[in-house]
């Protein structure tokens, strides 16, 4: 994984470096001291117990670290230049720390022992994991729990263990609560697994840096960001938004994630348009870096599949295929084995239908698919077959339409996502609904695998997608008339953690070092110009340096951009803006498929006002001659004064549609004046295919070198 540097500017006379020199010893080494030096060099540890190891040196970029025995002895990256040990099992493992500095590169190790737990006086240590993908028989339905307010419920005889760790007793007056939509954000594109005690979801974030962000919950509705899967794509004009090039719309499309107990790693995947396919692996899927694998075939929409100790991956849209394929981790390459296969052919009553996931449960694969028919209405559509992989496989599928409706909320048709079992047996489905502005925004939905309808239909060993009602009794959705009724129970017990997918941030990072990442909340507009921003050069504050010019916010490197929340959402940050250069434009931008921005703009004669504008066409129709229509200018900003800026979004929601943002500036953070035109915001698949964000953005149209301070950054939902 690519981690980003920082620049260093060093100034030194040559004359003085000359001196320097001469004045020392001659069987002195110079480099002595920035060498790299492993902490320890030997360990001998009981199973269960942890130790850190610690790289010290000057310059350094980069270090990697791994164990050759990950089984015996893990090794987890905790910051640059720091890792922690955990000893599994009894034996003997090397830890090898790859270093990278000053240009150089070299291979520090450290021996590790490893000898029996000490059973009078344990470790503890994180549960162990369990496969992801679900294995076991589809559970028969099952009345709901004793309760005021029935419940989903689909338990199996016994809840599913999760290694050592206890299955928590189900609190019935402490129920996690899904509303609709239970993520009210753009979270595209999501799949889901399970392991232990934890679930993981990855969804598409295209041209967004880092991308495919991996969240993690106890309960299915709080989820909290805890990781990302690459930390850069291609390294090209497109990427780096170089020569009038973007990738807007493009970049990592509808990832999806597995986790193989064979080898104990987490495989995600993902499609980048006119690229290729990525397949990343990692042994810890909340703190490790994820080693890449590509091959430059596309495979569109992707689902993996793992069965019989051969990996799978199912792609395309009408016909559906399938491709064994192997990762080489020397090479970095995804190979295929074999030749594709045409799996289901498209039937011609649908008009759209991708987005695939596949899953081995109980006697049938199952392959579940988004398609709509004809007028456009998102359906969730499952196909099932036995024998898919034995030489006397017929070929033939048998399809059933599993979802069809929308939610209480809002009526468009909810589809595209995964299904996961519980600790209890329970299963449910996370699939994402279009909402205009906002974007593109998960619900849960409870899945029955023995569904009987009102007409005496009996749906056994499907995936039947809808909600139980208020006397405990499944109802599914198979018309676009029907709506999920709001609020649902979930039965798992609320988690004691918020959800945390956009977040405030002080810019105060005293610990930064080369190689760390921001905030979680945040990603980057395209690849980031590591040259050219900081946390460290005024502490406290996040610096955009203008190293390069452009004419519009499309191209502006190193935009800073998090999500909105609906239905209400309020964006704040200050601005510093001595360092601007004319022709310079700063401050926070809505953006959508156009955008609008309010911030400080430098006139060619060194003034600086307080501005509004926006501009039409963005993503990927921009070209790099757009240029942003000034609709009010304000107050002059004096040498060192600080601007304070906001944005108020009103998102469209159940019987209201509104999608606006409208703009203010104060210059003492406390009384604020609303400025220029407010923006009517959408959501289209031909400009950024993106739902509302806020970005951080400097840029110059002028010259080079010009900079700007953002002091915060604050957010509230209502």
């Amino acid at each position: 994984m690519t981690k980003y540097s920082r620049f260093k500017k060093i100034i030194a006379s040559a004359s003085v470096v000359a001196l320097s020199v001469t004045m020392l010893p001659a069987d002195v080494n110079v480099d002595a001291a920035a060498k790299p030096k492993l902490n320890k060099k030997s360990l001998n540890m009981k199973v269960k117990e942890t130790a850190t190891l610690k790289i010290t040196g000057k310059k350094i970029k980069k270090v990697t670290w791994k164990s050759n025995k990950a089984k015996t002895v893990a090794v987890k990256k905790k910051k640059a230049t720091t890792a922690v040990v955990t000893a599994k099992k009894t034996g003997s493992a090397v830890i090898t720390a790859t270093v990278k500095y000053a240009g150089k590169k070299t291979n520090l190790k450290c021996k590790v022992k490893v000898d029996k737990m000490d059973v009078n006086n344990p470790t503890e240590v994180p549960a162990t994991v369990q496969p992801a993908t679900p294995t076991q028989a589809p559970a028969q339905t099952a009345p709901a729990a004793n309760s005021s307010t029935p419940v989903p419920a689909n338990p199996t005889a016994e809840p599913t263990k999760s290694g050592p760790t206890p299955v928590p007793e189900l609190d019935m007056n402490n129920l996690a609560v899904a509303e609709y939509p239970t993520i009210f954000s753009d979270v595209p594109d999501p799949d889901i697994i399970r392991v232990g005690g934890y679930y993981y979801m990855v969804s598409t974030t295209m041209n967004l840096i880092p991308g495919a962000p991996i969240m993690r919950s106890t309960d299915l509705v709080h989820w909290r960001i805890v990781n990302y899967v690459h930390d850069v794509l291609a390294d090209d004009d497109a990427n780096n938004l170089d020569d009038g090039k973007q990738i807007y719309g493009n970049g990592s499309w509808a990832a999806a994630i597995r986790y193989n107990e064979e080898d104990g790693l987490f495989y995600v995947c993902f499609n980048q348009n006119g690229y290729g396919f990525y397949v990343y692996t990692t042994d810890d899927i909340e703190h490790g870096e994820f080693k890449k694998h590509f091959i430059k075939t596309s495979f569109h929409d992707p689902g993996l599949l793992f069965d019989d100790g051969k990996l799978y991956v199912f792609y395309g849209g009408g016909p559906n295929n399938c491709q064994q394929i192997e990762l080489d981790d020397e090479t970095e390459e995804v190979r295929r084995v074999g030749k594709e296969r045409a799996i289901i052919q498209k039937g011609s009553q649908w008009s759209l239908w991708e987005g695939c996931h596949a899953y081995k449960i109980g006697d049938y694969y199952y392959v579940i698919i988004i398609a709509s028919p004809s007028g456009w209405f998102r359906t969730e559509t499952c196909y099932r077959t036995k024998g898919l992989f034995e030489d006397d496989w017929d070929g033939e599928w048998e399809e059933q339409v599993i979802f069809q409706g929308s939610t209480y909320e809002y009526g468009t048709g909810v589809a595209q996502g995964g299904i996961v079992d519980t600790i209890y047996g329970d299963w449910y489905a996370i699939m994402f609904q279009d909402h205009d502005a906002i974007g593109r925004i998960p619900s849960i939905l409870a899945v029955n695998w023995d569904y009987t309808d009102e007409k005496g239909n009996n749906y056994k060993d499907w995936p039947m997608m809808g909600y139980y009602d208020e006397d405990g009794n499944f109802k599914s959705c198979l018309s676009t008339s029907q709506k999920i009724p709001a609020p649902q129970k979930i039965r798992l017990n609320k988690s004691e953690e918020d959800s945390y997918i956009v977040g405030d941030d002080d810019f105060d990072y005293p610990d930064y070092q080369d190689g760390d990442r921001l905030k979680l909340v945040w990603q980057w507009n395209h690849n980031p110009d590591e040259y050219n921003w900081s946390v460290t050069d005024k502490p406290g504050f996040y610096r955009i340096t203008n190293g390069k010019t452009c004419n519009n916010v499309w191209f502006a490197r190193n935009s800073l951009t998090q999500r909105t929340v609906g239905p209400k959402f309020t964006s704040e940050t200050a601005i510093i803006t001595d360092g601007m250069e004319p022709g310079d434009y700063a401050g926070m931008v809505a953006v959508g498929s156009a955008y609008g921005m309010v911030g400080v703009k430098c006139e060619p004669s060194g003034e600086r006002y307080i501005f509004q504008g926006s501009g039409a066409g963005g993503g990927k129709k921009a070209t790099a001659s757009d240029k942003i229509t000034e609709n009010a200018t304000a107050d002059l900003v004096e040498s060192g004064q600080k601007v304070y800026l906001k944005i108020e979004y009103t998102f469209n929601s159940g019987s209201s549609r509104a999608d606006k943002a409208n703009f203010f500036y104060s210059l003492d953070g406390e009384s604020w004046n609303k400025i220029g035109k407010e923006l009517s915001m959408s959501f289209d698949t031909g400009t950024t295919f993106m739902g509302a964000r806020t970005w951080l953005t400097n840029y110059g149209t002028l010259q080079t070198g010009g900079y700007v301070d953002f002091d915060y950054y604050k957010q509230s939902q209502d």
